[in-house]
């Protein structure tokens, strides 16, 4: 047998074994409940009822590159259809401290990135549905002005959509300041 029949013949067990490969790899992947690609991967935060509505922020992350995640905040009126709540906050939401519930209104956290800059926002939504936007000009200012907002609030019965402490009431600590 010629050495280029044997090429052949080895380049097609290859093709062969990698193909093979391939389809083990994704019927394992999908067993598991993933997926070889992953794409944008969303999670609802727990519900919270508020004016005969129910309402939760929305997380979506991407899988494939090292973007932050975007926050979204849902509602979801009696008749069960979803509506985004326009809160007039311009860029990417990046965080979103909340809900602090206080006479009537609910109130927000909100850090937003529009083209590499990141904005500080608070968010009221009143007993008759009117929102209210301030920006702020750093994260302390924010995180100062919500727990001025929360003094004789009643928090909801979720706690913070992020996995920290919310910070109006633990201040955060950077390396320096703990040793």
């Amino acid at each position: 047998m010629s050495s280029y029949v044997q090429l052949i013949l080895g380049l097609r067990s290859l093709a062969i074994k990698i193909v093979v490969f391939v389809v083990l790899a994704a019927l394992f992947a999908w067993f598991i409940g993933g997926s070889i690609f992953p794409g944008s991967q969303v999670v609802n935060s727990p519900a919270f009822e508020w004016q005969g509505s129910k309402w939760h922020a929305q997380v979506t992350g991407n899988g494939r590159g090292p973007s932050a995640v975007q926050w979204k905040l849902i509602r979801v009126d009696e008749k069960g259809n979803d509506s985004v709540a326009d809160l007039s906050v311009t860029g990417i939401w990046r965080n979103l401290q909340g809900p602090l519930m206080q006479s009537g209104s609910m109130m927000f956290g909100i850090e937003s990135e529009q083209k590499n800059i990141t904005t500080w926002w608070s968010a009221m939504i009143d007993s008759q549905g009117r929102i209210a936007t301030h920006q702020w000009n750093n994260q302390q200012e924010l995180f100062t002005a919500l727990g001025t907002s929360a003094v004789g609030a009643t928090p909801a019965e979720t706690p913070a959509f992020t996995p920290a402490e919310t910070p109006a009431v633990t201040p955060a600590v950077t390396p320096a300041q703990s040793k």
